[in-house]
């Protein structure tokens, strides 16, 4: 497949890897933590801490005389590993960040919070570490706000699938676009495979559920798989993408303990360009404590920030929620996380679901907030407080919140555009899926100075990609001359013959199939009196070539 190169309308930032990451590990309250160590990458990738062990006689000393178990954080395919960065380098020009995740340790001791945090101190103070992190090993709850149901409806209150104040998913449901082709991984706790939307073979738990903390938490992914994928049946709801043809979802809790930056290695590993990952998690943010935990995204976290910016170099689109703390992202206390640059990852924020799209009070925001989607009114699901028929819950739906909802509602929209990419044989790297998103999206309302960024518009966003497609020659340009236009009765299209083995359509303004041929034969007539009057779009394709056309129908 071909690869755009051009980078769209992204603000640049610094790489992450050159600024000083250095003391920015805290101790969450008196929760067990585990002390994970990131080194620099000397010139060759294999077995890095014992390089720098047998190289550094204070180092080694360092370690022996506290006996420390080093281990790597991750267990890598090799293969895979490779692969990584080959699709670095094709989609970012270097695979510095893939070769981060070599240089990644945890301490494996069993001690006390205070002397893990002296030991974070004493191992930053050598030059070949990046930085220490003190990861909390209790489960951080999931980005998800409680809002009692209020409608009666199944399909017909979806209105995030519908147009304005939804992002208008049923335009691209009318071009036949419904995620072929596209995999999705989700990373949270677990979700029922056994609701009556989610039992297709498609939907799988990695590995599979032994335990998993709170229980309602298992529920959350069950509301998160039913946005994107559920079934399209005659009952319950319908997923915004629901032809995908897998979805998998890596567990942070497992009858292991709870590994946070395991479950999105995982996915990681098991994911390639072009495919999506949701992050259904959000983290303690600056000056949180137990009462007040200040959520903000998961990438606030040094490692995840890490392991983010290999992946979206590699190709892999990463979606992931902002958080619902009401926390500032452009303010002071965030600075250090904001020096470290753009991880790749389409951060989402939490907005109404009304036509004023303004942002929901716990939302967290900033100029790093790329887009949002709905963070209330979500109807999928799981949880059974919207319905729980026959007080099964297989049969349970829920009206989600939160940028928990808001997450799973803008990764659908990035699988329709890869979809559609992929339909014309195109790849579509991380950052021009956001912008795409963002120069097509509807407008924030309400309090702008407290940004979320627009949402969606399916309709806008598809009729950009297919413009820049053929404007910039990702996609080679049929040249048709479609006569009489505007046309009563009859129209005509004429092309050079090498485009014989085609497909014509016909789309009227809201994107529905009106009319659609194969191998139509340059300049034979095409009946439309029976059509309405109006604007249709003509569109045509033909092996990796395309064009459209405005016609006027009287």
């Amino acid at each position: 497949m071909k690869k755009i190169a051009v980078l769209l309308l992204v603000v640049a930032g610094f790489s992450g890897y050159s600024q000083n990451r250095k003391g920015q590990f805290e101790l969450m309250n008196q929760e067990k933590h585990q002390l994970l160590v990131s080194f620099e990458i000397p010139e060759q990738t294999e077995e890095i801490y014992s390089y720098y062990y047998n190289s550094n006689q204070d180092f080694k000393s360092f370690v022996d005389a506290h006996n420390l178990q080093i281990k790597e954080a991750f267990t890598w395919n090799e293969e895979h590993f490779q692969s990584l960065r080959e699709s670095a380098i094709k989609y970012s020009k270097t695979d510095e960040a893939v070769l981060v995740l070599k240089g990644m340790y945890v301490i494996n001791n069993e001690l006390p919070n205070e002397q893990l945090y002296q030991l974070a101190e004493q191992l930053e103070r050598f030059s070949f570490v990046r930085y220490a992190e003190l990861n909390a090993l209790t489960p951080i709850q999931p980005p998800f706000i409680d809002i009692p149901p209020t409608t009666p409806n199944y399909f017909q209150n979806q209105g995030y699938i519908q147009a304005d104040p939804g992002v208008n998913m049923q335009y691209v449901w009318n071009q036949g676009i419904t995620g072929q082709g596209i995999r999705v991984r989700d990373v949270e706790f677990g979700m029922n495979v056994s609701h009556e939307e989610l039992t297709d073979p498609k939907f799988s738990n990695q590995p599979s559920l032994s335990s998993a903390g709170d229980p309602s938490w298992i529920d959350h992914g069950t509301a998160v798989a039913g946005v994107v994928a559920a079934h399209d049946g005659a009952y319950g709801v319908t997923g915004m993408q629901h032809g995908i043809p897998e979805y998998k979802l890596f567990t942070e809790f497992t009858s292991a303990g709870y590994n946070r930056l395991l479950a999105i290695n995982s996915a990681i590993n098991q994911s390639v360009a072009g495919d999506v990952i949701m992050y259904e998690l959000q983290t303690n943010g600056a000056n949180s404590t137990s009462s007040s935990p200040n959520f903000v995204p998961a990438e606030y976290v040094n490692s995840v920030w890490d392991v983010t910016k290999a992946a979206t170099d590699a190709g892999i689109h990463i979606v992931a929620a902002a958080g619902n703390g009401n926390q500032n992202l452009d303010s002071s206390s965030y600075s250090a996380y904001m020096n470290r640059g753009d991880s790749g990852a389409l951060m989402v924020g939490a907005g109404s679901s009304t036509t004023t799209h303004s942002r929901l009070s716990f939302s967290t925001y900033g100029q790093r907030v790329n887009v949002h989607g709905w963070g209330e009114n979500v109807l999928t699901t799981g949880y059974g407080t919207y319905s729980k028929i026959g007080n099964d819950s297989n049969q349970s739906y829920i009206l989600f919140a939160g940028t928990s909802s808001a997450t799973p509602v803008v990764a659908s929209c990035v699988v329709a555009l890869l979809a559609r990419a992929k339909a014309s044989n195109y790849d579509l790297s991380p950052a021009e899926i956001r912008t795409i998103l963002v120069a097509t999206g509807i407008a924030q309302g309400g309090d702008t100075t407290k940004p979320i960024g627009p949402l969606p518009d399916m309709q806008a966003a598809f009729n950009y990609l297919d413009n820049y497609l053929l404007s910039n020659n990702k996609i080679d340009a049929i040249p048709i001359n479609v006569f009489p236009n505007p046309a009563t009765s009859e129209l005509f299209v004429t092309f050079p013959e090498q485009f014989a083995d085609n497909e014509l359509a016909l789309f009227d303004t809201v994107g529905r199939k009106v009319l659609s041929l194969k191998n139509y034969t340059s300049n034979t007539p095409l009946h439309i009196a029976t059509l309405k009057s109006g604007m249709y779009i003509l569109k045509m394709k033909s092996n990796n070539a395309e064009q459209s056309k405005k016609i006027i129908i009287k």
